[in-house]
């Protein structure tokens, strides 16, 4: 979990000194699972958080005596500090199943503006949401291929859409032809119509294409940046063609 995420999630902000040190270590914990904090440990933790440094042998008080107490002097020794145990459970009880939700996917438009391109289908959020979680997290071979698979979904949608999508069905008429197929009918579609960025779909499809099958290419950030501005221009076209967005 980003240290952001958590902040809000807890309300840090708004807490106290004592609790803000408290809830940061138990942060802390679970994303190391380092279990004892120097004062200078908790200083640095408040302060990486945006908080002021503290008054630290005030804080130290308040954390080990004060009326909301939540550590213990460690066994370990050299004035180091530790949860007490029922103090950790509590907090953990509320908190601890932000670690366990697999299905929840850190992610901050890196690549694609969630504000206004989630809220329409819930699996293209998941789509969107992973494209920009892969793209934070350097994954730039499963962001191309997501990329991609994005593209694909949405120029369905936009022939569903029409209620032209027969033409681009494949021989069975079950399902749809490959991509190429379909990029080859949009293109000339007098009926979907498209303004110049489909001179990019080609690109699109290609950047995909080779993260998934080309067994020596490896994207980087470049192959992405490349291409984002230009995806989010046709994002917005096909949201349009779709019907999701006016």
């Amino acid at each position: 979990m980003k240290i952001l995420d958590f902040c809000n999630l807890t309300q840090l902000a708004q807490r106290s000194e004592a609790e803000k040190a408290t809830l940061l270590c138990y942060y802390h914990t679970k994303e190391s699972n380092d279990k004892t904090f120097s004062m200078a440990n908790i200083s640095e933790l408040l302060i990486n958080a945006g908080f002021n440094a503290p008054n630290c042998s005030r804080l130290r008080y308040n954390l080990i005596k004060g009326k909301k107490k939540a550590f213990l002097i460690s066994k370990q020794g050299k004035g180091s500090l530790e949860f007490i145990p029922a103090i950790f459970q509590s907090i953990d009880l509320e908190f601890g199943l932000e670690w366990e939700n697999t299905d929840v996917i850190n992610s901050n438009s890196e690549i694609v503006d969630e504000t206004k391109f989630c809220g329409k289908r819930s699996y293209l959020d998941r789509l969107i949401h992973q494209i920009n979680s892969t793209y934070y997290n350097n994954c730039y071979d499963a962001c191309a291929v997501l990329l991609r698979r994005l593209f694909e979904v949405m120029l369905i949608l936009s022939f569903q859409n029409l209620e032209i999508d027969d033409q681009i069905k494949d021989k069975s008429g079950n399902g749809y032809l490959m991509l190429e197929g379909i990029i080859n009918n949009a293109i000339n579609n007098q009926t979907l119509k498209l303004s110049r960025i489909k001179k990019e779909f080609d690109t699109f499809r290609l950047v995909g294409n080779f993260s998934a099958h080309n067994i020596t290419y490896t994207a980087g950030k470049k192959d992405i940046d490349d291409i984002k501005i230009n995806y989010r221009v046709m994002l917005e076209e096909l949201y349009n063609k779709s019907g999701l967005i006016n």
